[in-house]
């Protein structure tokens, strides 16, 4: 272990369970652990995106489609630079 590792003590039948997904994914228990709380992390954000939508009135969502969803770059000066396929 580096100076930087901790030790944590957790009940036997929690360790069965990060061992068990550490050895479907192929990875350390310590890479199960932080793979698994970067999908809690991201089953929260995408639960606070659905209540943060579930919140808007149908003129807020009209308004953000229509100011953001909607808009496109076709009058995009930069866009005429790439006339040449080579340029790309």
């Amino acid at each position: 272990m580096s100076s930087t590792d901790t030790t944590i003590k957790v009940p036997r039948r929690l360790r069965d369970r990060i061992s068990e997904r550490a050895k479907r994914e192929h990875v350390t228990l310590a890479v199960a652990i932080e793979h698994a709380l970067d999908e809690a992390e991201e089953l929260e954000f995408w639960g606070d995106v659905r209540r943060h939508h579930a919140s808007l009135s149908d003129a807020d969502r009209q308004d953000h489609l229509v100011g953001h969803a909607l808009r496109d770059d076709l009058d995009d000066p930069s866009d005429d630079a790439l006339s040449d396929r080579e340029a790309w």
